[in-house]
């Protein structure tokens, strides 16, 4: 996980003002530690096989899935990332269509989770408190409209802000005060594709949601294919995924 530990070190540094930094970023630091570590078992080669397509999911009837409350408990790593999943996966599923099949994006010699909203916790470091990692996830969305994807990523920190403005892909970038906190609010072209990005700076995290539309795996000097006209998600839905309650430690 060294990736990751050098990642976050530039992310926030005690007693700096807040960097900044995108999510891509993060994850893609994360994503190679993980590559790294899976490749290394005894059984990675046929993990990878099973890995290199998206795993389809069959989601719950919207009803079963409103019908039962998020756990609540948060004392260890497991117990934190079922509930913030339950969480984020009853916040997006109600801004989907109703017909909407979701996937899961994975990486090679990643084996997909049964709930495609299941965020990986990759640890930052080697503190043994429950919230000192990165928990994120990114899922594929076909609807009528076409293919894209919604994105999550968490960060703990008191210390941090926003991805930067004057990237040099951006068309709209500004900041809004919230009672959560400090809001970064982006949209973003890179070819074809569009991105609406929000992170809030949170008293204890940086919670940073996105959406593009094209469904395949973002990841860092990759150019992905327009799969939809506009982004899964509008911008101000991001903007509401982000303000969901629940998402603190």
């Amino acid at each position: 996980m060294e990736d990751v530990r050098s990642v976050l070190t530039a992310y926030v540094t005690e007693g700096e003002p807040p960097i900044g930094l995108s999510g891509e970023e993060v994850l893609s630091a994360a994503r190679l530690s993980r590559r790294r570590y899976l490749l290394t078992g005894a059984a990675a080669l046929a993990v990878v096989v099973l890995a290199l397509t998206l795993a389809v999911v069959v989601l719950p009837h919207r009803g079963q899935v409103a019908g039962a409350p998020c756990p609540t408990a948060s004392d260890t790593r497991a117990a934190l990332v079922d509930r913030l999943s339950c969480v984020v996966g009853r916040a997006v599923r109600a801004l989907l269509s109703p017909d909407a099949q979701i996937t899961r994006l994975t990486i090679p010699g990643e084996t997909p989770p049964d709930d495609p909203f299941h965020l990986i916790a990759d640890p930052a470091g080697d503190s043994p408190r429950p919230r000192d990692a990165l928990f994120h996830m990114g899922v594929r969305v076909t609807d009528a409209q076409g293919t894209g994807s919604v994105y999550i990523l968490i960060v703990p920190s008191a210390n941090s802000g926003g991805p930067p403005c004057e990237e040099p892909e951006e068309i709209v970038c500004r900041t809004e005060p919230t009672p959560q906190g400090l809001l970064w609010l982006s949209t973003l072209r890179s070819g074809d594709v569009l991105t609406h990005r929000v992170a809030l700076a949170a008293p204890d995290a940086v919670v940073q949601f996105w959406s593009n539309n094209s469904g395949v795996l973002q990841q860092m000097g990759v150019r992905l294919p327009k799969q939809r006209p506009e982004p899964t998600l509008t911008l101000d839905q991001v903007r509401q995924l982000a303000l969901t309650p629940g998402l603190g430690f």
